[in-house]
């Protein structure tokens, strides 16, 4: 059997590599208000994370300070010493909390984790609030640069940010800065090429 001669030169299969194709504007917007920001409730995925054991950590303090009694008027009748049971009520109840404190940091710990992974979710690796930076006061310019580099960490100003931009963004402006930055996604390409070198040449004067 004859074997089939591929027309391209060699190694021209490899150098054809697609470029990934330039998100429009309105893509861009739709991505941004799609983001729920109920996803990253942390006191809400902590909750699910305790299951089962949520009442543990809600009656803690008042079956604390009834324990603290019994613990005392119990010491008290068995010693007849007041102070020293209440001392050594206290001391037991405190060490106990505090492995109680430890137990409920494990799930906060867990909660922080899935945010920021939720929120890894949401950028993707293309990127989202990075691409609207400039409609971001300076002081997110930190959780950006961060967020470029795919470090999720600040998720309170990750939250603050892109409530902003959802409910304050100028949609009609974005959409125009974004095809002058990206001419090849406006519907008449090459008039916003046009556009684009003439927003260029304003920004170097």
């Amino acid at each position: 059997m004859e074997t089939i001669e591929n027309d391209l030169p060699d190694g021209s299969q490899e150098d054809m590599v697609l470029e990934p194709r330039t998100p429009t504007a309105e893509e861009m917007l739709e991505r941004l208000h799609a983001v729920n920001l109920d996803d990253f409730n942390m006191q809400e995925i902590t909750d699910e994370l305790k299951g089962n054991n949520a009442w543990l950590f809600v009656l803690t303090m008042p079956i604390t300070a009834i324990l603290l009694v019994v613990f005392t008027l119990v010491g008290t009748f068995a010693t007849g010493y007041f102070i020293l049971s209440f001392i050594v009520s206290a001391g037991i109840l405190f060490v106990v909390g505090k492995m109680i404190d430890q137990y409920e940091q494990k799930f906060r710990y867990q909660a922080r984790l899935e945010v920021m992974r939720r929120i890894k979710e949401a950028e993707t690796e293309d990127g989202l609030i990075p691409h609207f930076k400039d409609f971001l006061p300076k002081k997110y310019r930190h959780l950006w640069q961060s967020l470029k580099k795919q470090n999720y960490i600040y998720i309170d100003q990750y939250i603050a940010a892109m409530t902003l931009l959802q409910q304050r963004l100028d949609s009609d402006k974005f959409i125009r800065i974004w095809r002058l930055k990206h001419p090849e996604t406006a519907p008449d390409a090459e008039e916003m090429e046009e556009e684009y070198a003439d927003y260029q040449g304003q920004q170097r004067a």
